[in-house]
């Protein structure tokens, strides 16, 4: 998230959301130390911290930020891709084409296998699926002899 004076300040310090003052400052304090200019850091991201820092030392400055916040900035200001779909992050053990699109955005087909192979079937009906009709097949069809999936009807020609 961008605010209107800059990036998220929960993303420039590194810190969660739920962060303490304590931490926040802690962050601020190692994160300036590393990018001070005067020992060889850039102005432009020490301008960031500073903004960051402000806005999250000040308990009215933070309550009003986070009034604005929705659950997708939090959740990247906690280190969750922003491609992350509404699935949350993959769960690992990536295998096959990645989704760039929808709830399992950032899941590999074989990741979303295991969590829904529904979906999968349901992504084979759609247009949004047919770039990936082949690997699709490809991890469905054990399912399917093995009588955990619904056998695809091939839909009308039209």
């Amino acid at each position: 998230m961008t605010t209107t004076q800059g990036p998220d300040p929960y993303v420039v310090l590194g810190i969660d959301p739920a962060a303490d003052r304590r931490a926040v400052r802690k962050a601020y304090h190692a994160k300036a130390r590393a990018n001070h200019p005067d020992l060889g850091g850039d102005d432009r991201t020490m301008t960031r911290l500073n903004a960051a820092y402000d806005l999250l030392k000040d308990p009215r400055k933070r309550a009003a930020f986070d009034a604005h916040r929705t659950p997708s900035d939090t959740a990247r200001a906690a280190g969750a891709p922003p491609w992350t779909g509404a699935a949350g992050p993959p769960p690992g053990r990536p295998s096959g084409p990645v989704l760039d699109f929808g709830l399992f955005a950032g899941w590999s087909l074989g990741e979303i296998a295991r969590r829904d192979a529904g979906y999968l079937v349901w992504l084979s009906e759609r247009k949004e699926g047919k770039p990936y009709l082949e690997a699709i097949e490809r991890i469905v069809a054990p399912l399917r002899e093995a009588s955990r999936l619904p056998v695809r009807d091939k839909p009308a020609r039209r």
